[in-house]
């Protein structure tokens, strides 16, 4: 597996959503208003795009890696890269679109949704077919849930604190889930 996901896993991405998150109160405004300011949608868009095309490509080939294609696996993450491009794309401006802003919403959901269900059923297929248990991953995967949840009803609403979790939550995640590959790889040859 190539090595050039870790600097954007640590470095890349974490940089570019702090910057996007700078300045704000995080548990006040989330991305969608702080990336339709004035001055910030070149950023949001830039973050966007890195960071849509940083998942979608790390765990395309994460899954390559592992050898478990399979057709709900590429439906799901496609799903995921295309909701989260469109959740990015499209302006959160309730006041002048406000059709535009609710789909916005949806999107934005169903984005990581979709990654969540794409790397649970990763894990499965992954557990099957090297006959290993990966309790821990299934773990990380469900406190990462049960924390984002926690931090939405806490706060009332999608906070930037929150996006901020669970975009950091991934990619640390991705990388311990390629540790773990190429650990199980390593085993098996």
């Amino acid at each position: 597996m190539r090595k050039g996901y870790d600097f954007f896993s640590f470095f890349v991405i974490p940089a570019l959503t702090l910057l996007l998150a700078a300045g704000y109160e995080l548990t006040e405004i989330n991305f969608s208003v702080i990336g339709n300011r004035e001055g910030r949608r070149g950023l949001f868009l830039l973050w966007g795009a890195a960071a849509g095309n940083y998942f979608y490509l790390y765990v395309k080939e994460l899954i390559e890696f592992g050898g478990c294609r399979d057709r709900l696996l590429t439906v799901c993450l496609f799903l995921s890269f295309t909701f989260f491009l469109c959740g990015v794309g499209l302006p959160y401006l309730p006041g002048k679109v406000p059709v535009l802003s609710k789909l916005h919403v949806w999107a934005s959901f169903l984005g990581p949704f979709f990654l969540f269900l794409c790397l649970y059923r990763f894990l499965t297929l992954l557990e099957k077919r090297e006959g290993v248990c990966l309790r821990g991953e299934k773990l990380f995967q469900l406190g990462t849930a049960g924390i984002s949840a926690f931090l939405y009803l806490k706060i009332g609403m999608v906070s930037g604190l929150l996006e901020l979790f669970v975009t950091y939550s991934v990619c640390v995640y991705l990388a311990a889930l390629q540790y773990k590959l190429e650990k199980i790889h390593l085993s098996n040859h």
